[in-house]
């Protein structure tokens, strides 16, 4: 138990009821705010029981000075209500002996007297409405490893009958039997299968509840009244995976920005509504005026898997021996099924986090494993698949293609001036509900930036600092990561921008299968990104462009370099999406230099000044057909295939006429 009298000073402060308690005007409701703090911050500790001890203390002391216990019976009698029939044993007036809020009284000494005559208050309490009782707190890691189960906890999936949790136990079991049986392994799987399906059940029903927060997951605040508290098991083991949910959840670091959207199991048509001007002045007679056009959006998802290997058995539980011998820094004591699932996700999840912004699907090599950014399609390709289909306009000027350290911040906000002054008219956009979305890595720039510009002495804390809105426009700002060093400037409206998936917790659930000396793990699922509303689409770039962004929802600008004239490489390494310039003679691209797998580059022509070509040989043998560029804007998107020789074709578009690799991109709208 903590010190009971130092937490309870600290949660008067933290609750900012210091005041309220040193004039004995706590309610019933703030005593209830109070427990259940107490409980948050101790987690296997509770107030009521914790509270009684602190009496017994008291009690058992045999000596007290009388000024004392009349001052705690003082502020006793006050505390209760006078019309308690439960302290009829207290004569004394409440006027008698009672020291006045302005007494200048040691706020420890309050502490002390107020926890002790809350006894009785929380005791009526409890007794007038049973159903608000504080239910008890119990120890995740729970009562101790006794002589049948692990942890203690007596729920099949830690009985000591079973290897694993004996070598949880005592380590040195491992040792002294080396060689996990056929019939052991077999039995591993088979709890590794059992508790992925479980844990993904879980997850579902918390996402259906509106319960997946990490916070109230992490400290078992959720709602647990559809659980017998009697069967004591089964509720260690729902606690134990909310507290591996929570722990997943909060590595994903993308979902506040672009929020998560379910039901989607292959591709899902949003329609938007376009309407023209209806208003006008009365005149007689049937003279009408305006349209509204529907247009479809379509929001797709591409399969994604985990295909794994393990190691044998026993090497595996040396790993989580090593785990066991370093556990001092993790709060929570994971059996091996709960330590290797939690080991799997946390790899998964980070993939994820990077591919649901810079993933773009690519059709696996028969027989090869893929890149994890290959396996779906994120925000960043969605929105140049909106710029190809001819509803999204960049803003491409080449002053917002590419910021430095030294002009981010004047690039953010001349690109929010020009959006500004293109929608003023168009009132369907209304700029002050727009957000400006920012590369999480370019903020030390950002703030370089501001204090040049507007003093060395600023203050970026709060939501009004120059790192929440960018100065004199008052965009509020999203600092997105897993951009690497793109110079991205995208502004939406919140949400637009949504990750799509079909059922919640289906990566959670992993199967297992045994493989001799080894096992083998996998899931499957669908995710991809989609917006709910681009803009209107249009046939070709300069219609697009004669559109002049009206009643566009998203905005960003064209993250591009410019390749040097004359050159035949380009260095993968600095970015993906390269634009040519006019050349002094004839130039073929011969290959792209430290490019990197799951990596989508665009090559797009800028000047057909003896434009750049690529020639169907060499690194570039496997692409459809040599590429040869007819206008300014045609470009090719290639990607490294698995062995690193080659690049192939995504699609090209050559003379304005879009072409889709079929066989890399399956899925891709205008495909099938």
């Amino acid at each position: 138990m903590p010190n009971f009298i130092q937490a309870l000073k600290g949660i008067f402060q933290k609750l900012n009821l210091t005041d309220k308690a040193e004039s004995d005007q706590l309610s019933d409701d703030d005593w209830k705010n109070i427990a259940q703090e107490y409980n948050t911050q101790n987690p296997g500790c509770d107030f009521n029981t914790d509270l009684k001890a602190v009496l017994k203390e008291k009690n058992d002391a045999k000596a007290k000075e009388e000024e004392q216990k009349k001052q705690i019976l003082a502020i006793a009698n006050r505390v209760m209500p006078e019309s308690s029939s439960d302290s009829g044993d207290n004569p004394q007036s409440e006027n008698e002996g009672s020291p006045k809020p302005s007494d200048n009284i040691d706020p420890v000494a309050i502490v002390e007297k107020m926890a002790i005559a809350i006894e009785g208050l929380a005791a009526k309490a409890n007794r007038d409405k049973p159903e608000d009782e504080i239910k008890p707190s119990l120890n995740i890691n729970g009562p101790g490893t006794d002589k049948t189960h692990f942890l203690g906890i007596a729920h099949p999936m830690f009985s000591l009958e079973k290897r694993w949790n004996k070598i949880a136990a005592n380590p040195s079991y491992a040792i002294q039997n080396p060689d996990p049986s056929k019939q052991e392994i077999e039995a591993c799987t088979q709890e590794f299968e059992t508790y992925g399906d479980s844990l993904k059940k879980r997850y579902a029903y918390l996402k259906n509840n509106n319960m997946l927060n990490a916070e109230r997951l992490m400290t078992f605040t959720n709602d647990y009244s559809g659980l017998d508290p009697a069967n004591l098991p089964d509720f260690y083991l729902v606690r134990r995976q909310d507290a591996l949910i929570a722990r997943l959840i909060t590595m994903y670091n993308i979902y506040d920005v672009f929020p998560r959207r379910y039901g989607i199991q292959d591709r899902e048509v949003m329609f938007s509504a376009f309407f023209d001007a209806v208003s006008q002045a009365w005149q007689e007679g049937e003279i009408y005026k305006g349209k509204m056009e529907l247009q479809p959006e379509l929001a797709y998802v591409d399969d994604a898997m985990i295909k794994l290997k393990f190691k044998p058995m026993k090497e595996i539980e040396r790993m989580y021996i090593g785990y066991l011998n370093t556990e001092g820094s993790d709060p929570m004591k994971w059996s091996l099924i709960e330590w290797q699932i939690l080991n799997v996700m946390t790899q998964a999840i980070s993939e994820q986090n990077h591919r649901r912004i810079m993933g773009i699907y690519v059709a696996p090599e028969t027989g090869k494993a893929g890149h994890y950014l290959n396996s779906s399609t994120g925000i960043v390709y969605s929105l140049i698949r909106y710029a190809h289909e001819f509803k999204l306009k960049l803003h491409d000027d080449d002053s917002y293609m590419a910021y430095d350290e030294s002009t981010f911040l004047e690039t953010v906000q001349d690109m929010l001036e020009d959006i500004k002054l293109a929608i003023t008219e168009d009132y369907t956009v209304p700029f002050n509900k727009l957000v400006v979305i920012l590369n999480d890595n370019h903020k030390l720039w950002w703030k370089k930036n501001c204090r040049a510009k507007y003093g060395k002495d600023l203050d970026f804390t709060g939501p009004d600092s120059m790192m929440a809105k960018v100065p004199d426009i008052d965009t509020p700002i999203v600092w997105l990561p897993n951009l690497g060093t793109l110079p991205l400037i995208l502004v939406q409206e919140p949400g637009n921008l949504q990750c799509i998936e079909y059922m919640p917790g289906e990566m959670l659930a992993l199967q297992f299968e045994r493989a001799m000396e080894t096992y083998k793990a996998w899931s499957v699922w669908k995710e991809g990104t989609a917006a709910s509303f681009v803009g209107m689409k249009f046939n070709s770039k300069t219609d697009l462009d004669n559109n002049k962004f009206l009643r566009q929802r998203i905005f960003m600008n064209k993250p591009a370099a410019f390749v040097a004239a004359d050159a035949t490489t380009i260095d993968g390494a600095t970015g993906f999406w390269f634009v040519t310039q006019a050349n002094t003679a004839a130039k073929a691209l011969t290959d792209i230099s430290n490019a990197r797998l799951g990596v989508g580059y665009k090559f797009e022509c800028g000047s057909l000044t003896n434009a750049t070509t690529i020639a169907k040989s060499g690194k570039f043998s496997e692409i459809t057909a040599a590429y040869t560029p007819t206008a300014v804007g045609d470009y090719i998107m290639l990607v490294l295939n698995a062995d690193k020789t080659k690049f192939l074709e995504l699609e090209r578009m050559v003379g304005g006429t879009r072409t889709i690799n079929a066989v890399l991109q399956p899925n891709v709208p205008g495909v099938r």
